[in-house]
């Protein structure tokens, strides 16, 4: 039984592109899309670094809200794709309409990205699989959304600086409360 803590430190890892090559990595699923003319296919993965794991994809339960983050990282090439959801719900399931969607790309890792967030259309995101059973769960689905230029992490994107993302994931993720 693994003991599933996203912590800060790893986003921060993902966020500044350090390679996660010293850590023994698993593949849990993909992250796929076009955007821009290019393709973008990246795995999810759980980091093993003695005893401790954490995941590129997992939700976090916490009463009556709950958080999915599905991010795709290759150290190969530094991109991270992620697409984020919110719910206002104890369980969220495939029907489950989400409060919050959140779809970001950064081609080249670090803060300088694309992103939904400032963008002039909503994001949109469908499950066909949307499930968590104890420590672990399983999410299948599509994406849809305007990404926006961004240089800062912190910033929305630039609504005159947009561009259209159409993607799918299939992944396991792990389950925090």
């Amino acid at each position: 039984m693994i003991l599933m803590e996203f912590t800060t430190a790893f986003l921060a890892l993902l966020a500044t592109a350090t390679p996660i090559l010293a850590l023994e990595t698993e593949g849990i699923g993909s992250i796929e899309a076009l955007f821009d003319g290019e393709t973008i296919a990246q795995p999810t993965v759980l980091a093993r670094e003695g005893d401790e794991a954490q995941a590129t994809a997992f939700m976090f339960l916490g009463g009556a809200f709950a958080n999915l983050n599905i991010v795709g990282y290759n150290s190969a090439d530094n991109k991270r794709l992620s697409v984020e959801v919110d719910y206002m719900a104890e369980q969220p399931g495939p029907q489950t309409a989400p409060m919050g969607v959140t779809i970001s790309y950064a081609p080249r890792g670090g803060a300088v990205r694309w992103t939904s967030d400032g963008a002039p259309s909503v994001p949109a995101v469908t499950f066909t699989t949307l499930e968590a059973d104890g420590e672990e769960g399983r999410a299948v689905g599509t994406f849809a959304a305007e990404l926006c230029y961004s240089e800062d992490y912190e910033d929305e994107g630039d609504p005159a600086n947009c561009r259209s993302i159409e993607g799918r994931f299939d992944t396991r993720f792990f389950v925090e409360r």
